[in-house]
């Protein structure tokens, strides 16, 4: 099975959101069925974030039911109280829109004057609301307000801590992600107030974004750290939530170690992950997903058995219910191994069962969009409609200060002759500081659009590339003829190359530039992935730090990479057990060099490309020309090819 990063970072994603609570359905579900009107709010409201999150549906399906309720209903504290946890259990639940209109009645109720600290509530959960929809320019507009309020002492809800650094993590920005984040630790360890699961779930995400970061050393350090902090905080007083914050964490570790093709030791840890979640069986989605990378993993230890038991084991689970992507992971999981237990037909089958399935998410996705917009524009519409009323009352009471102010003005009179030019000219001067403030403010936004609008695109670019290559490898799938599997397989290997593009360019902060030694590093991963051979290693060597090309440079530059490495992990070293490739890109003035070396058996003394019809050569020698390069090879301990070129801005 192979795991890309969009499958590993999705996985990881989920086992972010995996901690459990530390008691059991029945006693949860039990004890609030036996409290009335405002005791269950309260009740409600002492669950750690876990628990809520652990029993979402039951709540979801219980809690609008209150707003019947003759306690709650005959007192304005009650029902604000009730609508704030209302608004949360439908956060939790990912119904954003609804999370966002109640949220809103509490705002716009002119009867109930909003505290400081109610007020934060009300644009934490907003913020919340608005960063799941992914409308970043009203996120950043609540964000200011917050600031605000925090200037003035109001207090900030614990477990939004994270709420900046979640952001850009949201926008592949995980270099700014983790200093924010570690910032965002240190006030929590200040913080006397905070309980003993929050810190060791916040070291946990420091290490999930230094994962993503592809600083690994650092992730497993602070993987490892969240570990000893939940033993130390809570093992003893609450073991069932240390357990589920351990198997957790535990998962991130193993996907860790399958991205370093680790596949013994990962599926020890997804094992143990995967037993902790059907033992608690309150995320059936969750669990699934543990054991299709497990059914991954032992695929490519090429234990067909252990994998057929855990596609069954993920079957016997699914009728419980699943989420419609977690359907599509488990339609994959099942066609890597009928493809290598050589049914392909029915592989086939299930690949095509996820592609439609996949393709319906995306639309039912596009159509809730659409209908969300509408939400918020009509929510937008009553914001406008309160406003109108409140202006006509202002107005009214304008009318009688007026009044006050003329009278008054008859005993100000002269008094107020005399400051009069000195206010005009603070005024003059404030309004046009109000003014360059304004045209700041909107550059600033018009700027941060365009930077969405373009990561975008290079997003959108990515998927339809990775689109045509999923639909040549089903193509593959039928055709028997080897020498045509292959060259399918080398055009899905360029594909590729391009598509990694466009994704190093999106998750970049600089949309012109493509950093060259993340985008090499990985590159050559998934080349040595699809050509891996167990009786021969094969160590890489990339030197390109601080390289930085346009993208009209790039794309040429990274089909000749891909040809040239390829060729050396197919052809360098046959009838060998170890090599070496190394990869050079450096500059000096304005020539870049590559450079690409491996120690193995070398071309034939009579090699010449010119002559020798080679799609892959020509292909090499053909974008050299494009680059402006030269394009130069030798013999000696093993193959160097040489291009020297120049960058083409335009």
């Amino acid at each position: 099975m192979s795991f890309s990063l969009k499958n590993i970072f999705s996985l990881l994603l989920f086992f972010q959101l995996c901690v459990g609570n530390g008691q059991t359905a029945d006693k949860i579900k039990t004890a609030y069925q036996t409290k009335n009107g405002i005791d269950k709010v309260a009740f409600y409201e002492k669950l750690n974030l876990n628990q809520k999150r652990a029993y979402r549906d039951f709540f979801y399906l219980n809690f609008p039911k209150l707003s019947s309720d003759e306690q709650i209903k005959s007192n304005k504290k009650a029902i604000i109280r009730y609508k704030f946890a209302l608004a949360e259990v439908y956060n939790i639940k990912e119904d954003e829109l609804k999370s966002i209109e109640v949220l809103k009645e509490i705002q716009n109720d002119k009867d109930y004057k909003l505290s400081d600290s109610e007020n934060m509530n009300v644009l934490v959960g907003l913020q919340k609301s608005y960063l799941n929809l992914n409308l970043y320019s009203t996120v950043f507009k609540i964000n200011a307000e917050i600031a605000q309020l925090r200037k003035k002492g109001a207090s900030f809800p614990l477990w939004s801590y994270n709420i900046k650094s979640n952001l850009y993590a949201r926008l592949f920005l995980y270099d700014k992600a983790i200093p924010q984040l570690k910032s965002e630790i240190a006030e929590l360890i200040k913080n006397p107030k905070r309980d003993s699961l929050i810190v060791p779930s916040a070291y946990n995400d420091l290490g999930f974004y230094y994962a993503m970061n592809n600083q690994i050393d650092s992730a497993y350090h602070y993987y490892t750290l969240a570990l000893q902090k939940a033993e130390t905080a809570i093992k003893k007083s609450d073991f069932e939530t240390y357990n589920r914050l351990s198997g957790v964490v535990k998962g991130n570790i193993a996907v860790l170690k399958i991205r370093q093709n680790d596949y013994k030791t990962a599926v020890s840890l997804l094992e143990e992950d995967a037993a902790i979640g059907i033992k608690n069986n309150d995320n059936n989605s969750g669990t699934i997903k543990s054991i299709i990378l497990l059914s991954g993993c032992n695929i490519h230890l090429k234990n067909y058995v252990e994998a057929q038991k855990n596609i069954a084991k993920i079957e016997e689970l699914m009728p419980k219910g699943i989420s419609p992507e977690t359907k599509v992971g488990y339609y994959k999981a099942k066609a890597e191994l009928l493809k290598f237990q050589n049914n392909k037909d029915e592989a086939y089958a299930y690949y095509e069962k996820a592609f439609r399935l996949s393709d319906s998410i995306n639309s039912v996705k596009q159509r809730l969009l659409l209908a969300g917009n509408d939400i918020l524009y009509q929510l937008e519409q009553k914001d406008n409609v309160i406003e109108k009323q409140q202006s006509d009352i202002d107005r009214k009471e304008k009318g009688i200060l007026y009044i006050v102010a003329m009278a008054l003005g008859i005993i100000l009179i002269t008094t107020l002759y005399y400051l009069r030019n000195s206010r005009k000219k603070r005024k003059e001067i404030e309004q046009k500081n109000n003014l360059i403030s304004a045209k700041n403010d909107t550059i600033k936004e018009s700027l941060a659009e365009k930077e969405m609008l373009l990561k975008e695109i290079h997003h959108r670019v990515k998927n339809n590339l990775q689109i045509i290559s999923g639909i040549l490898e089903l193509q593959n799938l039928n055709i028997s003829d080897e020498n045509a599997k292959i060259i399918l397989k080398e055009g899905q290997a360029r594909i590729q190359s391009i598509a990694l593009i466009h994704k190093t360019l999106y998750q970049s902060e600089n949309f012109s530039k493509v950093p060259f030694q993340s985008y090499l590093t990985e590159l050559v991963q998934a080349i040595q992935d699809t050509y891996r051979n167990a009786q021969l290693k094969i160590d890489t060597i990339i030197n390109a730090n601080a390289i930085e090309l346009s993208i009209n440079t790039a794309i040429p530059l990274s089909l000749i990479i891909n040809e040239i490495v390829t060729n050396c992990f197919k052809h360098a070293f046959i009838g060998r057990n170890h090599g070496t490739i190394t990869i050079n890109l450096s500059k000096e003035d304005a020539i870049y060099k590559l450079t690409i070396h491996d120690n193995g058996n070398g071309l034939p003394a009579d090699f010449n490309p010119k002559t020798l019809h080679s799609i892959g050569f020509d292909l090499i020698q053909g974008l050299s020309r494009q680059l402006e390069g030269t394009f130069d090879w030798k013999n000696e301990n093993g193959t160097t090819i040489t291009i020297i070129f120049k960058d083409t801005i335009s």
